[in-house]
């Protein structure tokens, strides 16, 4: 019988969206105690950009994440494309 292995806490993904040199984001796709969650991070302003959203799985709460991100970047009023993510593990 193979053990069941569970994901640590704030194990999961993150992916920078850099536009020029006035918008950092940070996405967030992490597991919590309460289970899989999405955020986004302003590292210009150090402050977290929309509340922390609950998921399915990862794979979801990458989703949910993006579209976090995309609805800020379109609320900021950027007009440059969003960039495209590429997610790399948390450790």
């Amino acid at each position: 019988m193979a053990d069941t292995v569970f994901p640590r806490e704030g194990q999961g993904f993150y992916a920078d969206a850099i536009v020029g040199d006035a918008v950092h984001l940070r996405l967030m796709a992490t597991h919590t105690a309460l289970g899989p969650g999405a955020g986004v991070f302003n590292v210009k302003t150090k402050k977290w950009c929309t509340n922390r959203e609950w998921a399915d799985d990862i794979e979801d709460a990458k989703r949910r994440a993006e579209g976090l991100a995309r609805s800020w970047y379109k609320y900021a009023g950027r007009k440059e494309p969003f960039p495209a993510l590429a997610w790399k593990a948390t450790g």
